[in-house]
């Protein structure tokens, strides 16, 4: 029986549990493959608590004005831990900050425990059948056939993905206001109205603004304040 928190984690790295990036999800223009909160909540701390571990992951509100994800790994028995804070970006947005929380607690989890997601087609997902180790993670994985895994393959390895609302080429929060406002100064500032728009300016289906690329939402900008800018011309 592990006497530390540190001895619980040798013995969890020793035999990890299998993750499977088996969800889709889209930052900005790229789209992902992940292992959600639910798959790891069910497969790494159920064994967390066999190991007599439990997990805590609280938002809070720091001395300095940020946001963090504060997060604790305690082995009850000894009262050993690991600690640390996972940092969050504020937004006035509801959807936008549980998004980067639900985010946060997933990522913390997997690096406090060094556990790895593998995607569905990986071949370490046919050898965790057979029981996988710590080792055989570090092993370099065969090289992928197929075009979707050579695409896959062609990625840098150690890239993750940036946080909601942290893509580099991204909309920003300042374009995302005014996009909103001159939407509505146009009277369209219902959803399908508004998205139809666009959608007719930027010449795609556009399902949601957060796909809109910083280009893109000037470009859309523009065109709002073009014809806002005709509308109130005198005929």
């Amino acid at each position: 029986m592990a006497a530390t928190i540190s001895e619980v984690l040798l013995e969890l790295q020793a035999d990890p549990p299998v993750l499977v990036k088996d969800k889709k999800g889209q930052v900005g223009n790229q789209k992902t493959k992940y292992a959600d909160l639910v798959q790891v909540n069910e497969q790494v701390l159920s064994r967390l608590n066999e190991l007599g571990v439990i997990w805590s992951c609280l938002p809070t509100l720091t001395d300095e004005g940020k946001f963090v994800l504060e997060y604790e790994l305690e082995h009850v028995a000894s009262a050993t831990k690991k600690v640390g804070r996972w940092p969050l970006r504020q937004s006035d947005n509801p959807q936008q900050m549980g998004s980067a929380t639900t985010y946060g607690r997933r990522y913390a989890l997997l690096a406090v425990t060094g556990i790895a997601a593998e995607d569905e087609d990986d071949d370490g997902r046919a050898a965790a059948a057979g029981g996988r180790t710590a080792q055989r993670q570090q092993r370099p994985q065969a090289a992928p056939t197929g075009q979707a895994t050579a695409q896959r393959a062609q990625r840098p390895a150690a890239a993750q993905p940036p946080l909601p609302g942290e893509n580099p080429n991204g909309i920003t929060q300042p374009q995302q206001g005014l996009l909103h406002k001159l939407l509505n100064d146009m009277g369209k500032g219902e959803r399908d109205a508004g998205l139809g728009y666009i959608s007719t300016v930027l010449r795609r289906d556009v399902t949601t603004t957060k796909d809109l690329t910083k280009a893109d939402a000037k470009q859309v900008i523009d065109r709002l304040q073009d014809d806002l800018k005709k509308q109130e011309q005198p005929a």
